[in-house]
């Protein structure tokens, strides 16, 4: 059984209200078997720099936790007031992403273009159906089965919005309909999951590796020009096709576009320049 957690960094607002450019929707899928290890590990550096093992990080709070940061609106419930401290607990952050055993399933909407295309439509609903159909490949290549957990609230901090009735009628839909735009996805065994972030970890990691996916996007950066990406979220990044080699195209090795990091719409991904 495998299970993924998912979280999203952006929102559906619209641009008049404020909405951010991007949605990104991040997938952490964790073997049950690597869970507790993970969880435990995790539980370890809370309890070493809070003295509290069920404190909720995610990015947000541990952006703002450094003590540099002192614009009031930029508050956060796990701040730190010793700047060493701080350091080594972004090393331990970091190190501890980049070392368990997890695969990210990432998938990004440029809000501006899809409303050109489909102007009535929420987002959200596109990206967990593009998630969800390569979880199901995912799982097809494990020979496994899997859950999905999700926190049941999206937007903007100021403006979360309960989404799980909608959501749920997705999710049930790509398990037992047949015949749509969409991929069936019958080995995702359950309906989807919805717990707090405050309460479940696997949801937390899954936004400490979806910021970075965000950030390249939302301020149109590339490989190279952020480090939390570059070092944490891209490596984890699911793939299940190789290019092979030729004499000509030196797009060797394994290929995340469109499985692991799926980008939509199509049309405007030159706009980007990760993809340059």
């Amino acid at each position: 059984m495998h299970l993924m957690y998912i979280d999203e960094s952006g929102d559906t607002s619209t641009f008049e209200q404020g909405g951010s450019k991007v949605l990104v929707l991040t997938g952490c899928i964790i073997d049950e078997k690597d869970k507790r290890d993970i969880e435990s590990h995790f539980r370890d550096i809370k309890q070493k720099y809070y003295q509290n093992s069920d404190v909720e990080i995610k990015s947000n709070y541990l952006r703002y936790a450094n003590p540099k940061i002192t614009d009031p609106e930029k508050k956060s419930p796990i701040k730190l007031y010793d700047q060493e401290q701080y350091d080594a607990l972004q090393m331990d952050i970091q190190n501890f992403l980049k070392s368990i055993p997890i695969t990210l399933i990432s998938v990004v909407t440029d809000k501006k273009g899809y409303w050109g295309k489909y102007p009535s439509q929420n987002p959200y609903h596109a990206a967990y159906i593009f998630l969800m159909e390569r979880f199901q490949t995912f799982l097809g290549y494990k020979d496994a089965l899997g859950l999905c957990i999700i926190d049941p609230r999206e937007g903007r901090v100021v403006d979360k919005r309960n989404i799980d009735k909608e959501l749920n009628n997705v999710h049930l839909l790509l398990q037992w309909e047949k015949g749509g735009f969409w991929k069936p996805c019958p080995r995702i065994i359950e309906k989807v999951l919805f717990s707090d972030s405050s309460l479940t970890i696997g949801i937390q990691i899954a936004d400490l590796y979806c910021y970075p996916i965000y950030h390249i996007f939302q301020y149109n950066k590339k490989e190279g020009e952020y480090e939390w990406f570059d070092k944490i979220s891209l490596p984890k990044l699911y793939y299940h096709t190789t290019v092979t080699a030729s004499s000509d195209d030196s797009r060797l090795g394994p290929q995340i576009d469109g499985t692991g990091l799926k980008f939509f719409p199509k049309e405007t991904k030159k706009d980007f320049r990760f993809y340059e």
